[in-house]
């Protein structure tokens, strides 16, 4: 019956994510979490903590990133291996019950209603910092379809937004328990009351500061080019994109990731060169190849130059095999080489003064890794991606999600141009302005409006800082308090 019980509330825990935020959920979901966990660590089970939370853990992952099988079945000589998938989900939720064993361990004396949230935040960050290739689980996405809620991002960043939601969550267990009520509703105040009117005052602006200064046109192009379709030639995709640029008046014209269908072995690209008008810039996404080594780049082409980034932050087992003799089977999805790491700066420069930052595919979900000194200034952020690879229904929409809370916490608008979508203009806030569907071919235009706009970066440094602080004060006066 526990068991039935762990694995139901991590089935339940995955609702809360898109595509579904059914966010009512969470009020029932982490009080039940907080009582569990209360009558284990009474009991003084660590083994049955461990246990119960591997069978939560792997109840969430299996549900929530149930979309990882489907790279195995793009081509029909790894379909047999979709299983591999599975490892991955174990390994995730047996570092998510190791944490909470710890956790639980260390802080036996600090207040279930703290600890639940710290134990999920502290996940988070583990697995999107030490674990490569996994900021994709971060609480923050449940309220990512909230355009009201979305302003928490832009002040508190992620990780600590992350806490507050599942600390809200938690609200419950205190009035159901009754225990030292008055008591931590005071110390609730300091991870809760007091940042939100902090946050409220530092968003309250009288005066309109983000005076829109520039302009630029743009179309964006969602081709819907499926991978694995030999039917589509390298010609056919090639005259597909020369015919779209050519009936094109947008000043700047973007197509998804690796949309050019030739190896680049040089930048001259005469062919696309010559179809621009004066004055426009494409952006494109091809494979890069030079010295040996091949790279998924970002092209930005004007009819006299040519610049580029290559992605910096790569997908394993997607755009290299580590251990690649042991897991040779996967070439199929990989390829036979892996592609290397870029080393160019996050920054390329437009006409008129217009600076953005290039993102490809999911680098847009390493949120400490694209802003810095260099480019915290730029206009906008461009993120290119092909999402064929994620399926039809979870990935995609966890993948667009995360580009929203990506632009609130930025405070930068967001072009997002994907493959076969969902393609969209994002602004600052994290709002959806215009978007495509899901495995259509569509395209659209848009003027984008440039602002200045003010980062708060360095704050979610400050309020990490802050929220440890009040977090070891509190485990420090229980400790005192229970020797």
């Amino acid at each position: 019956m526990i068991t039935l019980i762990y694995l139901s509330l991590g089935l339940l825990t995955s609702l809360l994510f898109p595509p579904y935020f059914f966010l009512p959920l969470g009020f029932i979901i982490f009080p039940f979490l907080c009582l569990l966990l209360d009558l284990n660590r009474k009991n003084n089970i660590n083994l049955n903590i461990f246990k119960n939370f591997s069978l939560f853990g792997f109840g969430f992952f299996i549900s929530y990133l149930f979309w990882v099988k489907n790279p195995f079945f793009v081509f029909e000589e790894t379909k047999n291996f979709y299983l591999v998938f599975l490892l991955l989900i174990i390994l995730l939720s047996l570092i998510l019950s190791l944490i909470f064993t710890i956790i639980s361990k260390l802080g036996k004396n600090i207040p279930i209603f703290f600890l639940i949230p710290f134990m999920f935040t502290i996940t988070e960050y583990i697995i999107s910092v030490i674990f490569y290739g996994f900021p994709w689980f971060t609480f923050s996405l449940v309220i990512s379809s909230n355009e009201y809620l979305l302003f928490s991002l832009k002040s508190f960043g992620t990780l600590i937004s992350s806490y507050l939601i599942i600390q809200i969550f938690c609200l419950p267990f205190i009035f159901i328990t009754k225990v030292n009520l008055n008591k931590e509703m005071r110390y609730l105040s300091f991870f809760i009351v007091f940042p939100i009117i902090f946050l409220l005052i530092l968003n309250f602006n009288p005066k309109n500061n983000n005076l829109k200064n520039k302009t630029i046109d743009l179309e964006i192009f969602q081709l819907n080019f499926k991978n694995n379709d030999k039917s589509l030639t390298p010609e056919k995709k090639l005259n597909t994109i020369i015919n779209n640029i050519q009936k094109s008046s947008a000043d700047l014209l973007i197509f998804g990731e690796n949309n050019f269908p030739y190896l680049l072995d040089d930048l001259d690209l005469k062919i696309l060169k010559d179809s621009l008008k004066e004055n426009q810039v494409l952006i494109i996404g091809a494979t890069r190849f030079e010295n040996n080594k091949y790279y998924n780049s970002l092209i930005s082409i004007t009819s006299s130059k040519v610049n580029y980034f290559d992605k910096k932050i790569l997908v394993p087992f997607g755009e290299f095999l580590p251990l690649r003799n042991s897991f040779n089977f996967l070439e199929k999805i990989v390829g036979p080489n892996n592609f290397s790491n870029g080393n160019k700066q996050r920054l390329i420069n437009l006409p008129n003064n217009i600076s953005f930052i290039p993102v490809i595919c999911y680098e847009i979900v390493f949120y400490w890794k694209l802003l810095n000194k260099l480019n915290y200034n730029s206009n906008f952020i461009i993120n290119i991606t092909n999402d064929f690879w994620f399926g039809k229904y979870i990935g995609p929409y966890q993948h667009f999600y995360l580009t929203k809370i990506r632009a609130a916490e930025f405070n930068k608008p967001i072009i997002r141009v994907s493959n076969n979508g969902i393609s969209a203009v994002i602004d600052n806030k994290g709002s959806i302005i215009k978007n495509t569907k899901l495995n259509n071919s569509e395209k659209f235009k848009y003027k984008l409006y440039l602002q200045e706009n003010i980062n708060f970066v360095n704050l979610h440094l400050i309020l990490k800082i802050y929220f440890l602080i009040i977090f070891l004060l509190i485990t420090f006066y229980y400790l005192r308090k229970n020797v």
